[in-house]
């Protein structure tokens, strides 16, 4: 029974640090977008074929309102990324209570067999 838990454990914890990893190459991402220029913006949009007809203006009220929507994103990536911190950890230390458990009982049992007397 201990064994399976600590495997479920293991498994957990290496699901919540694949998602950990995720997060981080997203806060990445959106930090870039970020810290993008104005100038840098349009030469993009010009790239994939959009803002084309609009005009210098109406491209920085664009751009304006990519970064509030993409510091909103950042925000919520960082509270996700702060309770998915406290669930590794909280795994973790999951994860030694059960080996410690695990290897009392393991001891207890090798003290029973050693002090169970043979009558042969």
């Amino acid at each position: 029974m201990l064994s399976s838990e600590i495997r479920e454990i293991l498994a957990e914890e290496e699901e919540v640090q694949c998602r950990k990893e995720a997060l981080n190459s997203l806060m990445c991402r959106r930090a870039k977008l970020i810290r993008e220029s104005l100038g840098e913006r349009m030469r993009r949009a010009q790239d994939d074929g959009e803002w084309r007809e609009l005009s210098q203006h109406e491209c920085e009220g664009l751009h304006k309102e990519e970064k509030r929507y993409l510091q909103s994103q950042v925000d919520r990536l960082r509270r996700e990324q702060a309770r998915t911190t406290e669930r590794l950890a909280e795994l973790r230390r999951l994860k030694i209570r059960a080996k410690l458990i695990r290897a009392a009982a393991v001891a207890e049992e090798r003290k029973r067999h050693r002090t169970i007397p043979c009558d042969v």
